[in-house]
């Protein structure tokens, strides 16, 4: 036993002592050092995540704590929210907007035209797309104070590089001819403004009643209109609504948060000339009316001498007293002109019969049961 253990303990010093790898030294230094980073790493992480998740929950307190004060509810001492550090304001500017440039102009040369207007802050200039970057005919140019900003306005059609300028206030968007800068809602919408407005996404479900209670607060409305299926019945998705006035439809369309329902956002536009026109079958009616009696006197003279002759004295000098009896009036007398005239056959010319037609025209055997009338041939 002395003898083993004394084995054990030289090997062990000998081997002990014996020296490492470089290269092996330098693999577990690595290691070790990408370990340590891949924890700090996670360590950092995890703090970010804490540091957001508190934001976000006093973000979602002080929205709260707001909705409750616009609602007009009481919110105590101890829930007053804290003020968020608001912005620095930025100095307010002057500027103008200088239009009918011409293409070679730089902001050099609208630097020199405007200097002697006051103290330019700023000049944006939006160049092309071409190869030599010009500008796009327009520009805008701020001042300091207010001051220069109406000399500037007042340069207006004074020549630059040979075009006369176009300059106003860079916050005035109506145009030369007096018309205001259109809404949103007018630019979004595809028709001119009518009194008809079309109503998309619409459920299933949708009825008149629903969409008339829906819209009624805009103002009078003369008709609504559902597309339904012939089967069922049901809405097929959209409709129309037939306002009085022009004014009524733009103002329902102006109130997008009132294009609800049955938890369904609604498409609300004007529609088009032609669903403004079927909402007025009245007046389809009497264009055609009206079209038809132009149409009348281009017949030949001896024509319309033999229906006055031939047409009943009650009919000559009548005058009609509603529109229907107008349109029936009308339909009399297209039909006492009109002649019965049988309608000839078609001739057939005698010939070759087709192929298709002669085995169609064929005469088939019998399907039923037929009585035995040969011989019968008998083996002894």
């Amino acid at each position: 036993m002395l003898c083993l253990f004394f084995q054990r303990t030289c090997i062990n010093e000998i081997f002990g002592q014996a020296p490492v790898a470089d290269d092996d030294r330098a693999k577990a230094e690595k290691r070790a050092e990408k370990l340590k980073a891949k924890e700090a790493k996670a360590a950092d992480k995890e703090e970010q995540r804490k540091i957001n998740r508190e934001n976000r929950e006093k973000k979602k307190k002080l929205k709260d704590k707001n909705k409750k004060r616009k609602r007009g509810e009481e919110v105590s001492d101890d829930e007053e929210p804290v003020e968020e550090p608001k912005k620095p304001k930025k100095e307010e500017e002057h500027g103008v907007w200088v239009g009918n440039l011409a293409f070679a102009t730089s902001q050099e040369g609208l630097q020199k035209y405007f200097e002697d207007c006051g103290e330019i802050t700023r000049i944006k200039c939006p160049k092309g797309e071409g190869r030599q970057k010009q500008n796009k005919g327009f520009a805008y140019v701020m001042f300091k104070d207010p001051e220069a900003m109406e000399k500037a306005i007042a340069k207006s059609e004074q020549k630059l590089d040979g075009r006369p300028l176009l300059i106003k206030g860079a916050k005035n968007f109506e145009r030369k001819d007096g018309i205001p800068k259109p809404t949103k809602e007018s630019v979004r919408q595809k028709n001119p403004p009518c009194p008809t407005l079309f109503i998309g996404n619409l459920s299933f479900a949708a009825t008149k009643e629903s969409l008339q209670e829906l819209f009624s607060w805009a103002g009078d409305i003369r008709s609504v209109r559902l597309g339904t299926f012939e089967d069922s019945g049901k809405c097929k998705g959209f409709g129309y609504v037939d306002y009085a006035t022009v004014e009524s439809a733009t103002k329902a369309i102006r109130a997008p948060d009132k294009h609800t329902l049955d938890d369904r956002k609604l498409r609300v536009e004007f529609a088009s000339e032609e669903a403004h026109r079927r909402s007025m079958p009245w007046m389809i009616r009497r264009e055609k009316a009206d079209q038809r009696a132009s149409d009348e006197p281009s017949t030949t003279p001896s024509t319309t001498t033999d229906t006055a002759e031939s047409a009943p004295p009650s009919q000559e000098h009548s005058t009609p007293t509603s529109d229907n009896q107008y349109y029936q009036q009308q339909r009399e007398e297209r039909r006492s002109r009109k002649e019965f005239t049988p309608r000839e056959k078609k001739h057939q010319p005698q010939g070759r019969v087709k192929p298709g037609e002669a085995l169609s025209q064929a005469q088939r055997q019998k399907p039923s049961v037929q009585e035995f009338k040969g011989t019968k041939i008998t083996f002894d």
